[in-house]
């Protein structure tokens, strides 16, 4: 599953509007702590490596500028960040903690609401397109434990490299209706493609290097506004998160990834203090399928990966 950040948006609210010449200021942090062997459907602890649990401790920090060309139009730059450790079992029969922290790839979306807001207070769809170069280093070395008991370097797991080593480019829309005096439906989705097949950089497999995946992820639900005058609202929904097979560009590669999709039931709530806003969501797994990648099925492996039982979003934003 994707395990890099992609700050959350509780979708579809007025203030997604930006006036001409405002800008925006936004953190968004994201903790994402996982201790489960996937294989398909099912846990399968003896699937992961030496057959014992794997951890994933991962802390996420997106840094976005966002400036309002008009109300119809918006671009934004994000610097993301992130620190990660991962413990497992090596070849000397022991558990081992690694860790990898830096700048990830950052990434600048155009944004273009398709209707004139006032106009249609009550409903709207934005499309976003933008470009992800490859900023984040993706071959952070940390030890690596031998079965004699040697110690080496090498690079850590991909799930708490920075970046992923290819350009990337962004497809993503949101769109909002009103359906009572409170309540929003909304919905958002986005998509990484990645035209770059695979790097250099060794995987797990022997022989084998690290794919450059699309990845994607969808929401929906719906929004309700507890108090106007104190800018409450909360929200309920589904959120699911994946990684294709195969890539819209170029399609099967042989490299290293792992594909699949994790479906979560997503309630989050917001607050609004004159031009500031809190933001909180926490996506709790409902249902996941780690499919076997092509190169699992090339060499007859189970394939798999570690998933979270839930995650933490938390945001602020303030206007200018």
């Amino acid at each position: 599953m994707p395990v890099r950040f992609t700050s959350p948006s509780l979708g579809g609210q007025h203030d997604s509007f930006y006036k001409k010449g405002e800008w925006q200021i936004s953190a968004s942090y994201r903790r994402l702590l996982a201790d489960q062997w996937f294989v398909g459907t099912e846990i399968d602890e003896a699937a992961a490596p030496f057959g014992k649990p794997l951890y994933l401790d991962i802390h996420s920090l997106d840094l976005s500028l966002t400036y309002g060309f008009n109300r119809r139009t918006n671009v934004t730059l994000t610097l993301p960040f992130s620190s990660g450790t991962h413990s497992r079992f090596y070849a000397d029969n022991n558990r081992h903690k690694v860790s990898s922290r830096g700048i990830g790839d950052i990434n600048l979306i155009a944004n273009l609401w398709l209707l004139e807001p006032n106009m249609h207070p009550d409903g709207n769809v934005a499309l976003g397109f933008g470009i992800k170069p490859p900023v984040g280093n993706n071959r952070v070395e940390d030890d690596f434990f031998l079965a004699d008991g040697t110690i080496t370097k090498r690079v850590v797991d991909q799930s708490i490299q920075p970046g992923d080593g290819g350009w990337g480019f962004i497809a993503q829309a949101q769109l909002y209706q009103r359906v009572a005096s409170r309540l929003n439906a909304y919905a958002s989705g986005s998509y990484l493609i990645s035209p770059k097949k695979k790097t250099d950089v060794p995987s797990p497999l022997p022989g084998v290097t690290l794919a450059v995946p699309d990845v994607y992820s969808v929401r929906a639900g719906g929004a309700y506004v507890v108090s106007t005058s104190r800018g409450m609202s909360v929200n309920v929904g589904a959120r699911i998160d994946g990684i294709p097979l195969r890539d819209v560009v170029g399609g099967a590669d042989d490299g290293f990834r792992r594909p699949g999709h994790t479906l979560y039931l997503d309630p989050g709530a917001a607050m609004r203090v004159g031009k500031q806003e809190f933001t909180i969501s926490v996506p709790l797994r409902m249902s996941q399928n780690f499919s076997r990648s092509l190169i699992d099925r090339e060499r007859n492996f189970k394939g798999g990966g570690d998933l979270a039982d839930y995650l933490v979003f938390a945001g602020y934003s303030v206007r200018f």
